[in-house]
């Protein structure tokens, strides 16, 4: 093989839509689907002009890579039911090992994009960090050639390394999410717009741009204005678990910026 020109794909979620679909753009052939919902399989492959899988035994070894999109506890499993072939097997997975696909398969891979993935919201794949990593020389090659047709960030990353990635994105992207979703609901039960907050949320991640997040970082803990801690406190107390996690969040800034 001198390059991946054909793909199968095992589930059929957030991930394995949104790589489909970069794929597609990047004049790539999808051969098949398979997922435990036969139902989803069906709406994937409708959308895709792919074939639809009922067993994961009949997936074909035809193929040049076999992308397992599937939930992390399930991979190892997954990789022991399927006999894939010639073709390379990755997993996307950004906090499960690269050994965690079976030893019997010859060519093993991540394929990894960081990112968030929403239902029926588009992702430029250009600016989408894709994370490589091959247990030999020649499948790392194979998975980041195929990484640039989709994006122009493409990195060769080690499984402790991707590890690493994945818990600071859940820190950047499902806290700050959840971040949100306080602000939101302290709003509404106040009446209030949350979508006044829109423009501060934007220009604080494009900060992060053009300088790194200690020099970034402003508001009442980064002066140790304790008068108004103090006030955003008696505020919080109709959301005790709120005021306990601005206590925790304001306790860190003061301690990296004023001790």
């Amino acid at each position: 093989m001198t390059e991946i020109q054909s793909i199968s794909f095992v589930g059929s979620g957030n991930v394995a839509t949104h790589l489909a679909h970069a794929f597609q753009s990047a004049n790539l052939h999808i051969h098949e689907v398979y997922s435990p919902h036969h139902s989803h399989a069906l709406d994937f492959a409708r959308k895709f002009n792919c074939v639809s899988r009922k067993s994961i035994q009949q997936l074909s070894s035809d193929i040049d890579l076999m992308l397992l999109c599937v939930p992390d506890s399930q991979i190892s499993g997954v990789s022991e039911l399927i006999s894939p072939g010639r073709a390379i097997v990755a997993h996307t997975s950004g906090i499960e090992p690269l050994d965690s696909l079976s030893d019997k398969i010859r060519q093993t891979g991540v394929f990894y994009p960081l990112q968030t993935f929403s239902k029926d919201r588009k992702v430029d794949f250009r600016v989408v960090p894709l994370c490589i990593e091959g247990n030999q020389a020649s499948t790392s090659e194979l998975l980041t050639q195929l990484a640039y047709k989709l994006s122009n960030k493409v990195v060769a990353i080690s499984s402790p390394e991707r590890a690493m990635l994945h818990l600071t994105a859940v820190m950047v992207n499902n806290f700050s999410n959840k971040l949100y979703g306080m602000a939101h609901e302290i709003l509404e039960r106040n009446h209030l717009d949350f979508n006044l907050l829109l423009p501060l949320i934007q220009e604080t991640a494009h900060k992060m741009e053009e300088m790194n997040p200690e020099e970034a970082q402003t508001g009442p803990a980064r002066r140790n204005d304790e008068n108004t801690i103090s006030r955003h406190r008696e505020m919080l107390k109709e959301f005790p678990q709120y005021q306990q996690l601005y206590q925790l969040i304001t306790d860190q800034i003061i301690k990296k910026h004023h001790e």
